[in-house]
């Protein structure tokens, strides 16, 4: 496996291995290297009367037949010149092993060390060039440069925690470069939504001051619907900056949804009525409650049906259902309107997007309405799906708001 630990694992490993075998096989060439200075009488009786270490035995073994001691000659072992001569060459042997074993400790532990610091250096640096790639991309980043990405060099060669170090690093480079750009664009939105309504009030008010228009009630109406559509913008920008912020709070509480779904739907009939749109309400076929914002979720609701009303045809009907499955409540509201092109489908809940399909009544619309639904929904742990409908279904498109039933299962009203 290509990860960090377990190369540091085998880098111990191999150190460990490297500092218990070092030193004995150092020994060991050692022993060898002085028994070799002996004559062969000693030699032989050094073999045969001292224990050698396992690997000096097999090495000599493989060399030559079993060594046997040499005899010793009549009388040899009370001839004083003779003992001294073997004393003092014990004497230089033991010297001369002691004198090796510690230089072989020596050498043996110096291998080990510079094993290691291979092994460290190697590893650090590993370790320490994706860091520094990702601390310098840092700096670029806090400096406002968010197009700036990290290269990992050799990338196949590198730990699963760098790469997956540096991934995380691009992945939030390129989220705050298009949240970036989406701010950008919201506030030119903005600008321009304002823009629109205030421009209408203004000319409006210019042409009542200059009596090019009389002052009348259905002049007073065009005013105060400017000033409706520009406090609803407001509004719902509100609610989109607090959800972001996440500062929007919800107050749930356990409502029939029977009872909600029709005192809700009966507050948007008369909006559509002078639209010249009927509004067809399906409940549910048992009673059902579930712990919700009433108001937040009438708000989704009510978004839904005027997006529907804008694109039903005349003398249509906005159809509302809402359903109980085995895991979840779906609230379905549909129309019979063109449908939705396949290239808007994944784009049409993003804010001030309006889409291809056109209302053909020129109602004003700020394309915040989709967005407001999804974000609600989702405050209450839920979805809104899209989809258009075949014609075998007569045609336009729907939208599902989808709410999870509790752990402990579906409540009973």
């Amino acid at each position: 496996m290509n990860r960090l630990s377990t190369r540091l694992l085998l880098a111990m490993v191999v150190v460990a291995l490297v500092a218990l075998l070092a030193v004995p096989v150092a020994t060991t060439l050692a022993d060898r290297a002085v028994l070799a200075t002996l004559p062969e009488v000693y030699r032989v009786r050094v073999q045969a009367d001292t224990p050698l270490p396992l690997t000096l035995r097999w090495w000599l073994a493989s060399r030559r037949p079993a060594i046997r001691p040499a005899p010793v000659p009549p009388g040899a072992a009370d001839d004083p010149a003779r003992l001294r001569v073997e004393v003092d060459r014990l004497v230089t042997f033991l010297g001369d092993s002691r004198a090796a074993r510690r230089d072989a400790t020596i050498a043996g532990a110096l291998v080990a060390l510079l094993v290691g610091v291979v092994l460290a250096v190697w590893l650090s640096r590993s370790i320490a060039r994706p860091i520094a790639a990702v601390s310098a991309a840092s700096s670029e980043l806090a400096a406002g440069r968010f197009g700036t990405r990290v290269a990992l060099p050799r990338r196949a060669t590198q730990p699963e925690e760098t790469r997956a170090l540096t991934d995380g690093f691009n992945a939030m480079s390129e989220a705050i470069e298009r949240y970036e750009g989406e701010r950008k664009a919201m506030v030119a939105d903005v600008a321009h939504e304002l823009r629109t309504p205030l421009a209408a009030l203004r000319l409006r008010l210019e042409a009542l001051e200059d009596g090019l228009v009389p002052l009348s009630q259905a002049e007073v109406r065009r005013l105060r619907g400017h000033t409706d559509l520009l406090a609803r913008l407001v509004d719902d920008l509100r609610v989109l900056s607090l959800a972001d912020a996440g500062r929007l709070t919800l107050e749930p509480v356990v409502v029939d949804l029977g009872a909600w779904l029709d005192q809700a739907t009966e507050t948007a009939r008369d909006g559509l009525r002078s639209r010249g749109i009927g509004l067809v309400v399906s409940g549910p076929s048992e009673p059902l409650s579930l712990r919700v914002d009433p108001q937040r979720m009438t708000q989704v609701l009510h978004n839904l049906i005027d997006n529907a009303a804008r694109y039903a045809p005349e003398e249509s009907a906005v159809e509302v259902s809402l359903a109980a499955a085995a895991d979840e409540a779906r609230l379905t509201v549909r129309d019979r309107g063109p449908g939705i092109p396949e290239s808007e489908l994944d784009t049409i809940f993003e804010r001030f997007v309006t889409g291809a399909r056109r209302d053909e009544r020129g109602t004003p619309g700020s394309g915040l309405g989709l967005a407001i639904a999804r974000t609600l929904a989702e405050l209450h742990g839920g979805r809104v799906e899209v989809r258009n409908l075949s014609m075998g279904e007569g045609g336009g498109a729907a939208f599902t708001v989808v709410l999870p039933w509790p752990a402990a299962g579906r409540p009973r009203a």
